[in-house]
């Protein structure tokens, strides 16, 4: 493996909630759920109501993804308890490290994460348009629990 997780710093802490309040922000206005002037506010509500105390927050667990020849860090993965299993809430790999193995690697370290905390399933949300990260999980051995669809009507 060329990849490992560590805790966040809290410089990491800041640099992950900037990018990751923002694009969980562009995912939900292109997906139709949120509009551009709503999101970032409800993207940031949400984000504060799973980590009330941030990096401190009990059941949540905040990594960065850092090369182990060099420390460099590639991206971030954030996990926690819900309903009953772990739950992968964000994972980032920065746009110039994509297409390397890093996301692939980083679920890997995850599932011993997991483990460590007792938790014998994990899940996870893809956003349809997505297909990178479906195939990404599929591959991984995560199967489709449930699937929403939505057509959107032409005006007449």
């Amino acid at each position: 493996m060329k990849t490992t997780l560590q805790a966040l710093s809290a410089s990491d802490y800041e640099d992950w909630w900037q990018i990751g309040v923002r694009d969980y922000a562009a995912d939900k206005v292109a997906n139709g759920t949120w509009t551009e002037e709503e999101s970032l506010a409800r993207s940031e509500d949400s984000f504060r109501e799973l980590l009330p105390l941030g990096r401190a927050t009990e059941g949540q667990y905040l990594f960065s993804i850092r090369l182990k020849e060099n420390d460099q860090r590639v991206g971030f993965i954030w996990f926690g308890r819900y309903d009953g299993q772990a739950y992968v809430y964000d994972l980032y790999i920065a746009p110039d490290h994509r297409r390397c193995g890093y996301a692939r690697e980083a679920m890997t370290c995850l599932e011993h994460e997991a483990r460590e905390r007792g938790f014998s399933t994990i899940g996870l949300h893809v956003f349809g348009p997505n297909t990178a990260a479906r195939e990404l999980y599929q591959q991984l051995g995560y199967d489709i629990t449930d699937l929403t669809m939505r057509k959107k009507i032409p005006a007449s």
